[in-house]
């Protein structure tokens, strides 16, 4: 069986550029040389600072946008001692960076319906699943929803209005498009009939988000995929710190348990129990 970091490397960075884009978020740009080209939507690196980090385990990180070969992008928010450290580095400090991890989405053909559904960073895997979409020439048939509190945590929103696909906002205050949740907005535009429920539902964010994803989904029946935002230990299966209970009907159910870091972190929602 092949190995989790058979294609995966560990090397020293340095960031090349950051922007702050929302509250207390930001995206970062790092030189990453010979990373291999097929790189799918929800694969993820292990980001350390290279010294003086205040933590001893790395943070999980999905790649946002690969702009050039050598460039990679992460959208980060600040959240503790780990996630600060990266984004009040200055420019040129150096990352220790294992990539590309875990198992990401397989990007639809192009006469499939797809639907994003973000909350907060839970954006990041859906950049790159937009452009690859836009690459097919699918624009007009990818739908992205996606949600935040307040108009500042549709993080890099900027990015996806550039993007000439379909988009639907939701904030709880009402501060910019739809007032609700993400799901209640989704709901509302299944009910009018703009979106077809035999669409692909692609979905990440917070695990509240993504509990109440997984009842929708299997109340209305749609097909769904969830990349699971998770703690992790080691990024590729050795520790078993990132476990999610599988289904006893899905492709895992021979085991209890699979790791979110290397048999996922995107799964069908018919392979485990959320």
């Amino acid at each position: 069986m092949a190995s989790a970091l058979d294609s995966s490397q560990i090397v020293l960075a340095p960031i090349v550029a950051s922007r702050e884009v929302g509250e207390q978020a930001w995206v970062i740009d790092v030189e990453i040389s010979g990373i291999a080209d097929s790189l799918r939507p929800g694969q993820f690196a292990m980001l350390s600072l290279s010294e003086n980090s205040p933590t001893v385990i790395a943070r999980p990180f999905s790649v946002y946008d690969r702009p050039e070969p050598n460039v990679f992008t992460f959208l980060v928010q600040k959240m503790g001692k780990g996630t600060a450290a990266l984004v009040e580095a200055p420019i040129g400090t150096m990352l220790r960076c294992l990539l590309p991890l875990g198992n990401g989405f397989d990007v639809a053909a192009a006469d499939e319906d797809v639907v994003m559904v973000a909350g907060g960073v839970g954006s990041a895997p859906f950049l790159m699943y937009a452009q690859q979409r836009i690459a097919l020439g699918a624009s007009e048939n990818t739908h992205m929803f996606f949600g935040g509190r307040t108009q500042q945590h549709l993080f890099d929103h900027k990015s996806f209005d550039e993007l000439s696909l379909p988009t639907y906002y939701s904030t709880d205050d009402g501060s910019h498009g739809f007032k609700g949740n993400v799901i209640a907005c989704l709901a509302a535009e299944l009910d009018k009939k703009r979106i077809s429920s035999k669409s692909t539902f692609v979905a990440c964010g917070p695990e509240g988000l993504l509990h109440a994803f997984a009842d929708f989904a299997r109340l209305r029946n749609l097909t769904a995929f969830l990349s699971l935002e998770t703690y992790m230990g080691c990024g590729f299966g050795v520790c078993n710190s990132c476990p999610v209970p599988t289904s006893v009907e899905g492709k895992f159910s021979d085991w209890p348990y699979a790791t979110t870091c290397s048999q996922g972190p995107v799964f069908s929602l018919a392979d485990i129990q959320i």
